[in-house]
Formats: structure tokens, sequence, C-alpha cells
């Protein structure tokens, strides 16, 4: 059976952590020194390193980049065949610094979809918020942005959502972001240790139901307002 998913221009897969993090830890030779990354990847990493601070870290090897402040962990890939690579690296990051206290997390995909046609193109924007709605108020009004929010059946996320935008990068294209997000706060009797292993759990578990769940939106979006072939 051929995948008939809507293959994007452009895509990102990332895993985000809300908490309390020591940027400085965050570094190449750290993680190639435990084993995270290779030498080499290292290496690369620090001679194109971007910043390196007490409050913040960034830097990317030619497959991720990292970005960590005092108050949140975001590691993302451009590279989709890496997905269990990014997911397994999240995983490994945190077994080493188990104590790290982490409040919420999040997944993410971002993804760039080529229209076939300008016509294709404003379908999906009318189908999404029509016009009518606004002819009365505005000249020539257009879609900019629409951010939807629920849950999804059989997931243990606190909310799923979904935003849909004219692609900036690709023309005629939309743009479709879906993040999954989950509290770990909310039970304040839960341990430092109870959150961890509540994120590194669900990462393990549920990271490619998620993307598999990223492919289902974008080919019901898409599906909703295409024009006949």
């Amino acid at each position: 059976m051929t995948d008939s998913s809507p293959k994007p221009e452009i895509q990102s897969i990332s895993i985000v952590a809300l908490g309390s993090f020591n940027p400085a830890i965050f570094q190449p030779r750290w993680l190639s020194s435990n084993g995270l990354i290779r030498d080499e990847e290292a290496v690369v990493a620090e001679r194109e390193m971007q910043i390196i601070h007490r409050q913040v870290s960034i830097f990317s090897t030619e497959w991720f980049s990292l970005q960590v402040t005092d108050a949140s962990f975001t590691i993302d890939s451009l590279d989709p065949t890496k997905s269990p690579a990014l997911r397994d690296l999240a995983i490994n990051i945190f077994n080493v610094l188990e104590h790290t206290p982490i409040t919420a997390f999040g997944l993410n995909t971002n993804r760039h979809f080529h229209m076939k046609s300008e016509e294709e193109w404003h379908a999906f924007g009318d189908h999404y918020a029509p016009k009518d709605s606004w002819n009365a108020i505005l000249i020539e009004p257009g879609m900019r942005s629409l951010t939807i929010l629920g849950k999804r059946e059989n997931c243990g996320a606190d909310r799923v959502q979904v935003k849909i935008e004219p692609s900036l990068k690709v023309r005629p294209g939309v743009f479709i972001h879906v993040n999954q997000h989950y509290d770990l706060d909310e039970g304040k009797d839960k341990r430092p240790g109870e959150r961890m292993l509540a994120f590194l759990t669900t990462l393990r578990d549920s990271w490619d139901g998620f993307l598999s769940y990223c492919d289902d939106v974008a080919r019901h979006l898409l599906s909703e307002t295409a024009v006949g072939e």
C-alpha cells in the first residue's frame, strides 16, 4: 500500500520542555563526553557555536539544533528521517540530568505544503476562514492565522493545538503547526522524579503516534479543500 500522506516541502520536528535548567551545562563537549553525540559532531558544533552563556545556550549540529534558557529546553531537527534519533537524544540527555525539574512539555511539528495552484491556495483559506463573515468590515479579507485548540482521543496530552497559516516559505503554500502539550505541574503532589518519569515515558511511548497523528492532520486539512484534478 502506498503512503497517501501529503509531502511537505519544508518541515521541522521539535521537543520543548519547560522547567528549571542550567544552560551552561548544555555544551557540545558535555554531550560527547556523556556519549550522547559523536566527538566529531561536538567539534563541528563548537566551531560554529552561536552562544554559550549562563542564561542561554544555542548551538547546532548537522542534524539537530539545541536552545536552552533557564526556563526552557528546545531540541529540533529539519530532517524528518532523524525523528527517532531526536527523541532518543532528548531521552538520553534527561536520563543523565534525571533530577531536572520539568513542569510541562510539548511535541511539535511545523510543515509547509506546496499547493498545486493559486485557486487551491485560496480555497484552503476560504474553507477554514470564510470571507463572507468579513466582507462587511474589510476589503479583500484573507486568512492570516487560525488556531484551533482541543484534545485527541486516547491521548494523555492536556491539549492539542493546530495552527494554519499561509506559508511564508513556500508559494503558493500553507503552513500547518501541531503542538501536543502536557502539563506536569497540575498534580502538586508529584515529585520531580515522577514528573521526569512521566516526561521520558511519554517521549518513548507517544512520539511515533504523535508524528502519525500529524500526518493525519495534514491529510485531513488538505483533502477537505482539494480542488478537482
